[in-house]
């Protein structure tokens, strides 16, 4: 019985020394460190994305500015086109004529996508640091989004509802539409399409040089370059650069511009 009572002494103090901090530490890992380690790459993940998004705004919006500074330029009537009322079911028109009205509201849509996107990720995470950036976050989401709608008809709320559009959820993946499926449902869903009217009409008045319209790129430059600024603050994506190549800005002058619409 004393052999007994001594193995069992052994046992239980193994299972002190040993065994309890390794369950310990499983629990912590589980429980802690997994949790924290999965939202910091949450953040990162949907921080590349929404930097790419901004980046290419901002610099498809320098460009736009540029060229209707320009009298030689026809970036302004190519600006002047209403999906809806001239495509005229040719699936083609989004990529020839009715190519930079749609890559400008693709991009527009994009950055309040990924905004969607990560703000959605943040909201339900019990951690201090996704909470406090949640909230970094949502005041620049504010700001760019007053950038877009004040004196405008791209109004607050509706910029929400663009990005929303634009979320493409399968399983446990979720991002935003690439543009080949983008102009696939302008082409095929009148829904879809309709939907994105007033960011067509925005992009038409700042293509017919509306000082109102003008006046807001700066605005939202501005707002793109502090979320940017935040994302590379938090050290989420160091060393990472968008930049577009000379080419890629010499195309879209030569995008058709031919049959301009009217705002009818």
């Amino acid at each position: 019985m004393g052999t007994f009572s001594a193995i069992l002494a052994i046992v239980n103090a193994l299972v002190i020394t040993f065994a309890l901090p390794l369950l310990t530490f499983l629990g912590v890992q589980k429980f802690i460190i997994q949790p924290r380690y999965e939202a910091r790459m949450s953040r990162r993940k949907y921080a590349t994305a929404l930097y790419i998004a901004c980046k290419e705004l901002s610099l498809h919006l320098a460009n736009t500015l540029e060229r209707l500074s320009s009298a030689s330029s026809h970036v302004g009537d190519a600006m002047k086109k209403i999906p809806n009322n001239d495509f005229h079911g040719n699936p083609a028109w989004f990529t020839k004529e009715g190519y930079y009205t749609t890559i400008t509201a693709y991009k527009i849509a994009s950055v309040s996508a990924w905004l969607r996107v990560y703000q959605n990720a943040l909201l339900f995470s019990s951690y201090p640091e996704s909470q406090s950036f949640l909230n970094d976050l949502y005041g620049r989401a504010q700001n760019l989004k007053l950038a877009f709608s004040t004196g405008t008809c791209l109004w607050y709320y509706y910029f929400d509802a663009i990005g929303e559009r634009l979320i493409d959820e399968r399983e446990k993946e979720v991002s935003a539409l690439t543009f080949s499926k983008f102009c696939a449902c302008y082409a095929n869903d009148r829904d879809f399409r309709l939907f994105f009217e007033q960011v067509h009409m925005y992009i038409w008045f700042l293509g017919n040089r509306n000082p109102k319209y003008v006046d807001t790129v700066p605005r939202i430059q501005t707002c793109l370059l502090d979320l940017i600024s935040l994302l590379e603050r938090k050290n989420l994506l160091p060393g990472f650069r968008v930049e577009r190549p000379e080419t890629a800005v010499g195309e879209l002058d030569k995008a058709p511009t031919t049959e301009s619409s009217g705002r009818g």
